[in-house]
C-alpha cells in the first residue's frame, strides 16, 4: 500500500508518498481503510518538531512516527484479538494525534478504541475535517465556561483550521461573533457566519474600545496585558497554545491578572479523541448548525502539495488528502 514517510524532522520536502508492507491488527488494534484524511496546522508542527520540547514525547533526534496525518474517517476494514464493538464494514472517525499519526495512507492501524462510530449522516468528507480542529474549538469554548444567548465572543485567528469551526459553534449558541484574521479571510469569515469581521493587519483589538464577553484565543501572537483591555467586565478569555512560551505565560500569569481584575484568563488542558465530543459534533453537522469548508482535494500521490498549501496559510478551510 501507499503512504506518505518522512524520515526527519523537516520541512514539507521530507515528506515522500513509499510502498509500504499493508498493516496486520494486533490485540485491541483495527486497519482502517482511509477514505479521506484532513490536514491540521497539528500536522506541520509534528512535520517540523515544533515546539522544540514536545521532541522529548515525539523523539529527540529523529521522529518516533514516520508516518504522518492525524485525522482519518473511512471502514473498518479488520480486526484484531480482544477487540468488542467493532467489526469490518463499520464506518469510522478519529484523532490520531495520540495513537501513531499515520492517516496519510490507503490503511492505518490504530488501537479501536481511538475509533468512534461516524453516524451514516455524516460523509467521509464532512467527518475527516472534524476530529482535531473541531474537537479544539469545542473544548475551546467549553473552558470558557457556557455561552448565553447575546454574548459577544471575540475568535481571534479565526481564519485556519480551528477558527471556522469555533465560529459556527459560537453563533449555533447565540453568541454574537466578532472574527479577526488577516485581510484576504474576511470574505470567507462572514460567509462561516461572523456578525463583525476584523483584519489584525489594520485593527488592533487590543487597543480599541470595543470590549467582549469570550475571547477565544488561537492566533496566540499577544501578551496576558494587552489580551487583558479585550475583557468585559467579568469577561473569559481562553488561549488555544501553540507555542511553549506563551502557554506558560497565560497558565501563571493569566489567572494572577484575572484575579486582579475580575475577569477570567488561562488555558485548559486538551484532551484528544474524546468520544462524546464527536458525538457532539456529529449533532452540530447533521443539524447544519457546523458546516466545515472545504478548501480543497488532494491525491495521496499529492500529499507534499497538500501540505504546502497549507503551509501557505492561505487555505480558506479544511485541506483534504483522498487516497
Amino acid at each position: 500500500m501507499r503512504a506518505v514517510v518522512r524520515d526527519e524532522y523537516g520541512p514539507v520536502d521530507v515528506l515522500r508518498v513509499a510502498a509500504v508492507g499493508d498493516p496486520e491488527p494486533g490485540p485491541g488494534e483495527a486497519v482502517v481503510r482511509v477514505a479521506v484524511a484532513s490536514l491540521n496546522m497539528a500536522d506541520l508542527d509534528h512535520l517540523l518538531g515544533r515546539p522544540r520540547l514536545a521532541r522529548i514525547g515525539t523523539g529527540l533526534v529523529r521522529p518516533a512516527h514516520r508516518r504522518v496525518g492525524i485525522d482519518v474517517a473511512g471502514t473498518v476494514e479488520a480486526v484484531g484479538p480482544d477487540v468488542a464493538g467493532l467489526r469490518p464494514g463499520d464506518r469510522v472517525w478519529a484523532d490520531l494525534f495520540e495513537h501513531g499519526h499515520g492517516a496519510l495512507a490507503d490503511r492505518v492501524r490504530a488501537s479501536a478504541s481511538a475509533l468512534s462510530p461516524l453516524p451514516d449522516g455524516v460523509p467521509f468528507d464532512v467527518a475527516a475535517t472534524v476530529p482535531h480542529s473541531g474537537s479544539l474549538a469545542l473544548q475551546g469554548l467549553r473552558a470558557a465556561g457556557r455561552l448565553r444567548p447575546g454574548e459577544r465572543v471575540l475568535v481571534n485567528g479565526a481564519g485556519g483550521c480551528v477558527g471556522p469551526f469555533a465560529v459556527q459553534i459560537a453563533k449555533a449558541r447565540g453568541a454574537v461573533v466578532t472574527a479577526v484574521d488577516h485581510g484576504g479571510k474576511l470574505d470567507f469569515l462572514r460567509e462561516l457566519g461572523a456578525d463583525d469581521v476584523v483584519d489584525h493587519t489594520r485593527e488592533d483589538v487590543t487597543r480599541g474600545d470595543r470590549r467582549w464577553d469570550v475571547v477565544l484565543d488561537i492566533a496566540d501572537t499577544r501578551s496576558v496585558p494587552a489580551l487583558r483591555r479585550t475583557l468585559a467586565p467579568g469577561g473569559r478569555y481562553v488561549l488555544i497554545a501553540r507555542r511553549i512560551g506563551s502557554f506558560a505565560e497565560k497558565a501563571l500569569f493569566g489567572p494572577v491578572v484575572g484575579r486582579l481584575t475580575g475577569t477570567r484568563m488561562g488555558v485548559f488542558a486538551w484532551r484528544a479523541n474524546q468520544r462524546a465530543d464527536l458525538a457532539e459534533l456529529a449533532g452540530l453537522l447533521t443539524a447544519g448548525d457546523v458546516v466545515p469548508r472545504i478548501d480543497g482535494r488532494y491525491d495521496l500521490a499529492d500529499a507534499v502539495e497538500a501540505f504546502r498549501r497549507l503551509e501557505s496559510g492561505a487555505a480558506r478551510g479544511k485541506i483534504l488528502v483522498v487516497p
